[in-house]
This record gives structure tokens, C-alpha cells and sequence, in this order.
């Protein structure tokens, strides 16, 4: 036990461990959603439709809630430092992986390998902060952890999108060959679905006419394509800068086409051809998704080494630590908070308590309307508004960067609120109450008339979604006892299980019954969330013998 000494101030090692353990969040949800981006040069690179990818989605989220009791329990068994690094080294193995795939069978394995290795991360973190954080800073602690996971998932979001179209130089030739010609038919005769998935700005009208005049004049649609993107400014009469091109195509379309280089206005023309008919050729920048890749698991590399070097197990084994500190951390936890509980996994008391189902259908409802923003929220908005790559990388970002701040605002508000009226309504008000802002958010998107007007409507759902996100992780540390990594683990899994289903659910209905029926079902998982995390009762521990504590 540490003593006082008369001229010792405390060190602040504590916060060195929060921060390391919230730079290893920002690479795991930075890895995690980087994938919402880049899975139409996925699909496309190895010819995997949207249903097949759907499963590559929900292989992560299945093996991710599967992993998470286990992981939690290693952690504790083994200790945080040594697993956490194992994680994210298996974050860079897995990453890369990834990379190298070749088809949809290796994806999804390593897609399903990710998960794994990702599970046990959040509640490693989770006992961190109950080891070294005093009770009473033990939801803002959380919600700087749960802050990195946010940042890395806007970051990610961003970032491939501009990483993606960097790895694709200028010089990368631009000539359709015949291989790359994916499908003709929306070329030569559109169905009504690809007809509906065309961009109807007026210029690229003009484009198609173009195309299948010349199409019609020579042997095949790859001769016919191959002039277009040869020629030297041949869009020029359209009005190019009005084409939702990514951002390397806009770049050359501000340059007068007496300056641009063949290579430029070739690259302008292939760009062009593919806004102009998606889907029918191979687009340029799926040459950009696999260098990404190994760039997000170079990474893990780095971040699992400066974990194993800053952080230990407990303040007594950090070197660093002084009495004083160590002192601080004692007094500012409940008396058995630590030792409460069994070593073994504790699934009696876990499947007993009517208190952790609720807590764990919380997670569940939350992640089934929330797993639409890291997934589906950029095909939403290419399929409904045409919005170009980078555009969209950008315009998913801002909801999950407000989310960020949302954790920060309810980790703030959480510990507020449980010292004034304590944990119980302290962790139930900001989990549930504020599910009525997504709910009302998720219901309006059908209704709304543009791209930006839908990310204002995600970015309300985002922030309010991950107000509650750091009294979950109190309310495990409050129920838990030296068990708060597997009680973490608990509901994570049963919410992981939820963002595994919600993506195959949100892919079916989306496919089945349109765009606005999904945008519903979000909605109305968010109003069941709001629903349990008011019921759900952080000041009942799961273990009798640390109910007196609180």
C-alpha cells in the first residue's frame, strides 16, 4: 500500500495510460470503417456483388461480439498491457491480410481474423481506467478512450478516400482495355436499375449520347471508349466542373484545357466515362484500395510498440508512478471495487441478472441503427445523390467527428450527473433519454432534399448515439467489479451481434423495400435503445458482496 509523503505531489502517469490506450482506439475504428469507403473498389476489384458484401460486413461484427467475453477475460487473466499489444499486432497482421485477398472467400476470412483481434480491445481498455482512474473521473476517462474510436472512425473515413485516389498517379494509364470493360449493358441498353443509378446531371446526358453514337460506329464498346479518353479536352463543351468528380478530376477540370497535359485530360475523360455509367467500366482508382491498406497495418505496428513501452498493468507496476500518485488512484475507488467477483467467467451472474439484459439490449438496439453510419452511409449517398468519392469521404466524416464530441459532452455529463443524483439515473438519462434526438433524426432523412442536408441529420444521430456511450462503459465499471472487462465484454458482444445483423438487415431491406424503408429501421432500433438504457440500473452490482458499496 502506497504512503504519504510530505513533499511528493502526484505524477500523472494516469493520464499517459488513458491517452496510449485512446491512440490504439483511433487505429482500431480507423481500420474498422475504413472499409465503408473503399468496399466499391473492393467489390469491384474482386468482383463481389453488394449481397456478398454485405457478408464481408457482418464477418467483422460476428467475430468481434463472439471474441468479446473471451477477450475480456484474457485480459484480466493475463493482464491489459500483453493483450492489448497481442491485439494490435493482430490488427496490423489481419489488416494486411486484407490487402492481399483475392477473392470473396479470402476477405472474409481476414475480415472475420479483424474481428477477433479487435474484440477484446474496448474492454482492455475499460479495465485500464478501472485500475488506474478514481471513481469519480471514470466516465470522462472513458469517454477520452471512446473519443479515439470516434476520431479514428472520422479519420478513416476521410483519409481512405483521399489515401485511395493518392496511391492512383498521374501517370497510371487511362485507355479502356476490353478486360475492363465490366458490363456493356448499361452502356448499350440500361435497365431501369441502372438507369436509376446514373447521375442525371444534363452534361453527362450528353456524354451517354455521345458514347453509344460512337459505340454504334465501331467493332466494340472498348474501341469506342478508348477515343473518348484519348482525345485532348474532348468534354470540353460540356460543363465539366458541374460532373460530381472525385477530387483529382475536379483539380484538372479548373485547369484551362491549352494547359492541361495529354495525361491530364485523359485522366479528366476516363473519370468522366465513369461517373457517366457506373458500374460498366473498371474504375481508376481501384488500383488505390490495397496500398491503403498496408498503410492502415504499418500502423498497428507502430501503435502496438508504443503500448507495450508506456503502459503496465497496474500503478504499482509502473515505474514511473510515484507513492503519491498510486495513493490518489486507492483512495479514489470504492472500497472492493477491485476484488469483487471470481477469476472464472461469471456466466451464471451474467445470465441471471434481468439488469445485464438490459444493459446488453441497450448495446444491441444502439449499434443495430448506428452500424448504418460506418457502412452503408456512403453507398446511401453515391446511390441517392451521386455524391463523388472523396465528397463522400469528407461528408461521412463530419457526423463521426460530432460523435467525438459527443463522447467528451457525455463522459462530462455522466460523472455530473452521478454525483448530484447518483449512478443510477447518473447513467440511465444521458444512455436513453438522448436515443429521441436519433430517433427523430434517422426518420427525417427519407424527407430530406440533399446530401448535405442528410449529413446534418447523421451528424444530430452520431453526436447524441455516443453521449451514452461512456455511461455504458461506467455502467459496466460500476456493476462489474474486477470483473468490468468481461461484464464489458458481455454487452459488447450482444451489441457487436446487433451491428452484425443490422448490416445484413439494413443490405436486405435496402435491396427489398428501398432506401427509406432502412433509414426507418434505424429509427426504430434507436427508440427500442433509448427504451432499455432508461430501464437498465447502473447502481445494481452484479456480485452480492460488493452491494454494500454502492
Amino acid at each position: 500500500m502506497p504512503t504519504d509523503t510530505a513533499d511528493s505531489r502526484p505524477t500523472h502517469v494516469r493520464y499517459a495510460i488513458v491517452l496510449v490506450a485512446m491512440l490504439a482506439a483511433v487505429l482500431l475504428y480507423l481500420e474498422r470503417v475504413c472499409l465503408g469507403v473503399a468496399e466499391v473498389f473492393i467489390r469491384e476489384d474482386l468482383n463481389i456483388s453488394k449481397a456478398g458484401m454485405g457478408w464481408v460486413m457482418m464477418a467483422f461484427f460476428l467475430a468481434y461480439a463472439l471474441g468479446q467475453v473471451p477477450a475480456g477475460w484474457l485480459s484480466q487473466r493475463y493482464g491489459p498491457r500483453l493483450m492489448m499489444t497481442l491485439y494490435m499486432l493482430g490488427l496490423a497482421l489481419f489488416g494486411a491480410c486484407i490487402a492481399f485477398s483475392q477473392d470473396i472467400v479470402t476477405l472474409f476470412i481476414s475480415r472475420l481474423l479483424l474481428g477477433l483481434s479487435q474484440a477484446g480491445a474496448y474492454p482492455t481498455a475499460a479495465l485500464l481506467v478501472k485500475r488506474w482512474i478514481p471513481d469519480k473521473d471514470r466516465g470522462f476517462a472513458s469517454s477520452v478512450v471512446a473519443f479515439g474510436g470516434r476520431f479514428g472512425g472520422a479519420t478513416a473515413n476521410w483519409i481512405t478516400g483521399l489515401l485511395i485516389v493518392a496511391f492512383v498517379p498521374m501517370g497510371t494509364p487511362t485507355a479502356v482495355t476490353a478486360e475492363q470493360v465490366l458490363d456493356a449493358t448499361p452502356i448499350l441498353s440500361p435497365n431501369a436499375d441502372q438507369k436509376k443509378e446514373q447521375d442525371k446531371t444534363p452534361a453527362l446526358d450528353k456524354v451517354r449520347a455521345e458514347v453509344r453514337t460512337a459505340v454504334a460506329n465501331l467493332p466494340t464498346v472498348a474501341d469506342a471508349l478508348k477515343t473518348f479518353t484519348a482525345a485532348h479536352a474532348r468534354f470540353e463543351p460540356l460543363d465539366v466542373a458541374n460532373i460530381p468528380l472525385p477530387q483529382d478530376g475536379r483539380r484538372i477540370a479548373t485547369i484551362p484545357p491549352a494547359e492541361r497535359t495529354a495525361e491530364e485530360s485523359a485522366r479528366l475523360n476516363r473519370l468522366v466515362l465513369e461517373k457517366a455509367f457506373p458500374g460498366a467500366i473498371r474504375q481508376l482508382h481501384t488500383d488505390g484500395w490495397r496500398p491503403t491498406m498496408y498503410v492502415y497495418a504499418g500502423l498497428g505496428l507502430v501503435v502496438a510498440l508504443l503500448f507495450w513501452v508506456l503502459a503496465r498493468n497496474r500503478p504499482t507496476e509502473h515505474t514511473w508512478c510515484n507513492d503519491a500518485e498510486k495513493l490518489l488512484i486507492v483512495r479514489g475507488q470504492a472500497a472492493g471495487s477491485q476484488t469483487a467477483g471470481t477469476d472464472a467467467i461469471p456466466w451464471k451472474e451474467l445470465i441471471r441478472s434481468r439488469n445485464q439484459w438490459l444493459f446488453s439490449a441497450f448495446q444491441l438496439f444502439t449499434n443495430i441503427g448506428w452500424v448504418f453510419l460506418i457502412t452503408y452511409a456512403a453507398r446511401y449517398l453515391d446511390e441517392r445523390f451521386g455524391t463523388p468519392l472523396d465528397e463522400r469521404g469528407l461528408m461521412t466524416t463530419i457526423p463521426l467527428f460530432a460523435a467525438a464530441l459527443g463522447m467528451l459532452f457525455g463522459g462530462w455529463l455522466t460523472d455530473r450527473l452521478a454525483r448530484r443524483i447518483g449512478v443510477r439515473w447518473g447513467r440511465a438519462i444521458p444512455a436513453g433519454l438522448f436515443k429521441i434526438p436519433c430517433v427523430i433524426a434517422m426518420a427525417a432523412c427519407p424527407f430530406l432534399p440533399s446530401a448535405w442536408a442528410v449529413v446534418v441529420a447523421l451528424t444530430v444521430m452520431s453526436f447524441f448515439t455516443d453521449v451514452g456511450v461512456p455511461p455504458a462503459w461506467a455502467f459496466a465499471q460500476d456493476t462489474g467489479g474486477r470483473q468490468s472487462a468481461t461484464v464489458l465484454g458481455w454487452a459488447n458482444m450482444w451489441g457487436n451481434l446487433g451491428a452484425a445483423a443490422g448490416a445484413k438487415l439494413l443490405d436486405t431491406v435496402a435491396t427489398e423495400w428501398g432506401l427509406e424503408v432502412m433509414m426507418y429501421c434505424c429509427a426504430a432500433s434507436f427508440a427500442l435503445a433509448g427504451l432499455t438504457g432508461l430501464l437498465a440500473d447502473a447502481a445494481e452490482p452484479l456480485f452480492k458482496e460488493n452491494r454494500e458499496v454502492k
